[in-house]
């Protein structure tokens, strides 16, 4: 399956020429034993019909046959493109203006392959498509503005899958009014003749652009559900009487242990708690120095594979964490209840024991069933402040009683020097770090944004982050050395046309890395720009170079954290991926029956693991991590679009006033830039940019774009001083233009900085005068392009 999907990945880019076996295999970094793994894969994929031997014995994809089965994604210009279920040589199929039938995004549909030998002359492809059936229909649920336009209702549909409004023919069925916001469903689609959808509205969720009213929204189009069923809750309860005050035979007595949580001053479940233990030099420890207990909430205990309970969770996946809200996978009674670790009662756990040498390697590991009692919760700014030895800073954070004894100031300490040492080695084996800006939005009563401020720095974050990173590692090798199947965490290898391309950034940027970078080369990559003005730049190409991680039984790893056996184990609260762990260890725990695994009795035992009721199948492990990579995904595209349309909402007072901001993307038609306070993208039409009459072309190799006159070029990471020119809000888009920054003409961090500080009024003016500073900006940024055409005027002479 690894290589399988590496293949695939690789010869299905549109940069890829066709190439032998085996000089696939080299291409992809593919050598010595692994070699027989890898041709066996590309067999298996020659037999099933999925890639086929081309001229010169070299592997390609198949070619479009006369009609493609696919997804189809429409463009607001009547254009679109087919994503087909299998893969072919043509790769995605363009559907012309007036082929689309009335298919909309996400739709499931069968097109007919027309060839056109005509574009293959302009240098297209040369196959179109015709839609001629919609297979099935997106479930994507719509919501926006009801509005009046002339004698007809009209719904201004939210986001960018839907461009046209869509007509309602009584809104007053659902005593809807002008400016609500309303969810609808499509009962007519949008088709080439120029026909507008009709729906119906299925709710009224109340006025427009009230916070709630808005986040509401965004739940109904992503299909996030905040209640629970009768039947779910009902398990719910009884479940949580499961626990009682005698520890259980089949549990490790842990409440006399200290204990601790550390976690977000917000937090209302904590799923993780943390011991630790320093040995005295000559103490029976097999040469450790340190023990390290990683006690998770035991939510297994609580749900049961199959119940209602469980298929709940599974349907969501995960839990969606909103701006000001949160949507949990599990009903309270549980999540913030009797599975959640609370300070001063009894809770059970899955507790994952790691003892390390001095060097922070792992030399010994063990899982067990635990009662556990957190002795004190602490948030991350208070337990940075202890090891600081700031008792009166840590009083600031603390969301508890601020008692702070002897016992735990030392526990905290130890637990930063461990995390040091463990992050230490980490990065010896080639972890990936990246230094990129995060905000926390600050809101007002009415749950607007007002202001944004840089997420807080505490090492204690990194210190959790590190024992969750080795506590998930000692799970996944715990399925990996009895070799069960096990749902994993997996982060393939960058592709390599990615890294091509990463290189060719590096050059033009001053640093070299070789043809093959490994974890190591972009490590150095990113410790040479440390501190410099490239830093932003090579870090955020670094992250576009990167895959994002995902579910699989796919034994591949995960390339940012170094680590060759990954899963989840941390989360079970908010995480379904980890209720299948949990699961698992207590299979293995059950067929150890108390005893050590070892080379005698670990074949019985993976015989048992394998036949348990609670451990799925690989089949069944590839269904549930398809789903929770899809739920994962839905839920961050909410998370992010409501937070796009608080912060767009913040920002539309604030037309003509001027941010500090960082190419984010670069394109033929123009460039993203983030405006760095509060972490948001815009976009600077090609047309826009300075100096007026300049032609800017976008160079393929190096992925900048290029001015073809001055020689001037932009790419990702640069940094200009901007200006908010629109906001629309339906839309979630911002229209921006560059005032001050352009290379060659100051594109130098103070001359930034002062522009921006002399503009700093900008970030939270009120609305009020809003519209005369609009038109004063209007009048600035014309005198801007005067002046650049005096400018250009002039060096015009010169050249003549």
């Amino acid at each position: 399956m690894i290589y399988q999907n590496r293949i695939l990945d690789y010869i299905s880019d549109r940069r890829y020429e066709p190439q032998t076996l085996r000089e696939l295999a080299e291409e992809l970094g593919v050598l010595g034993e692994e070699q027989e793994a890898f041709f066996e894969a590309a067999e298996q994929l020659l037999s099933d019909g999925h890639v086929i031997l081309g001229s010169s014995e070299t592997v390609t994809l198949p070619p479009p046959g006369k009609e493609m089965i696919g997804t189809y994604r429409r463009h607001e210009r009547g254009f679109g493109f087919i994503v087909p279920d299998e893969l072919t040589a043509h790769g995605d199929l363009f559907v012309p203006p007036g082929n689309g039938s009335d298919a909309l995004t996400g739709d499931k549909v069968r097109a007919r392959v027309i060839s056109q030998k005509r574009r293959a002359t302009m240098g297209k492809s040369p196959y179109v498509g015709r839609i001629i059936e919609i297979l099935e229909r997106s479930d994507k649920a719509y919501v926006g503005t009801l509005e009046k336009r002339g004698h007809v209702y009209v719904v201004n549909v939210d986001g960018r899958t839907l461009h046209e409004p869509v007509i309602i023919r009584d809104p007053h069925a659902k005593n809807a009014k002008v400016g609500a916001k309303v969810a609808i469903e499509l009962v007519s689609y949008p088709d080439d003749f120029g026909n507008l959808p009709e729906g119906v509205i299925t709710e009224v969720l109340g006025a427009a652009g009230e916070p709630d009213v808005e986040t509401m929204a965004i739940m109904r189009a992503f299909g996030l559900e905040e209640t629970f069923s009768k039947e779910v809750l009902e398990e719910a309860r009884k479940a949580s009487k499961s626990i009682g005050e005698e520890i259980p035979e089949d549990r490790l007595d842990l409440t006399d242990t200290f204990i601790c949580t550390i976690d977000p001053p917000d937090a209302k479940d904590y799923d993780d708690a943390i011991s630790i233990t320093l040995f005295e030099p000559g103490a029976e420890a097999d040469g450790a120095i340190y023990e390290l207990g990683v006690h998770i909430a035991d939510v297994a205990h609580f749900v049961k594979p199959g119940g209602p309970l469980d298929e709940e969770a599974f349907r969501r996946g995960n839990s969606t964490y909103l701006p000001r809200k949160v949507i949990p996978m599990l009903p309270e009674i549980l999540s913030n209840g009797v599975c959640s670790l609370q300070e001063g009662v009894n809770r059970y756990a899955k507790s994952c024991f790691l003892r390390y040498d001095a060097t922070g390697h792992v030399i010994g590991e063990r899982f067990a069933r635990t009662v556990i009692r957190s002795a004190k919760r602490l948030t991350y700014l208070e337990a940075q402040a202890l090891i600081e030895d700031d008792i009166r800073e840590a009083m600031k954070h603390t969301k508890s009683t601020p008692k702070y004894s002897r016992e735990l100031i030392a526990a905290v300490k130890l637990m930063d020097e461990l995390a040091r040492v463990i992050r230490q080695r980490r990065m010896k084996q080639g972890m990936i770090v990246l230094g990129l800006p995060d905000v926390e939005l600050v809101f007002d009563d009415s749950g607007r944004v007002v202001d944004a401020q840089p997420e807080d720095d505490a090492f204690t974050h990194t210190v959790i982050e590190m024992f969750m990173v080795e506590a998930n590692e000692a799970a996944a090798r715990l399925f990996n050395d009895l070799s069960v199947p096990m749902v994993r965490r997996t982060h393939p290898d960058p592709d390599t046309y990615d890294l091509g391309e990463l290189r060719s950034f590096a050059r033009v940027a001053g640093y070299n890395i070789p043809q093959r970078p490994d974890r190591h080369s972009l490590q150095m990559l990113l410790e040479s720009v440390k501190g410099k003005p490239a830093q932003h730049a090579v870090h955020m190409a670094v992250l576009k170079t990167l895959n994002k991680a995902e579910y699989s039984p796919a034994n591949i790893g995960h390339f940012a954290l170094a680590s060759k056996h990954y899963t989840h184990f941390t989360s079970p609260i908010r995480r379904y991926p980890d209720f299948v762990v949990h699961r698992g260890i207590d299979a293995v725990i059950d067929a150890a029956e108390g005893k050590k695994v070892t080379s005698k009795n670990r074949k019985k035992i993976a015989k048992a693991v394998t036949r348990d009721a609670r451990v799925p199948n690989e089949d069944k492990m590839v269904e549930m991590s398809r789903n929770c990579s899809h739920t994962e995904r839905n839920s961050e595209k909410a998370e992010r679009e409501l937070r796009s349309y608080l912060v767009l909402e913040l920002l539309a007072d604030h037309l003509g006033e001027d941010y500090a901001g960082t190419v984010t993307g670069v394109t033929s038609s123009g460039i993203y830039v983030q405006i760095d306070k509060f972490v948001i993208d815009g976009f600077v039409h090609v047309n826009e940019l300075p100096p007026e009459g300049e032609r800017w072309k976008l160079n393929a190799n190096t992925g900048a774009l290029v001015a073809q006159r001055s020689g001037k070029s932009i790419t990702i990471g640069d940094q200009f001083v901007i200006r908010i020119a629109k906001v629309d809000l339906s839309r979630r888009q911002m229209d921006l233009v560059i005032v001050d920054g352009m290379k060659g003409g100051g594109n130098s961090k103070s001359k930034q900085k002062a522009h921006a500080k002399k503009t700093k009024r900008s970030g939270l003016m009120k609305k009020k005068g809003s519209k005369k500073k609009a038109a004063k900006a209007s009048k600035a940024k014309h005198a801007h392009k005067q002046k650049n055409k005096l400018r250009a005027a002039k060096k015009k002479s010169r050249r003549r």
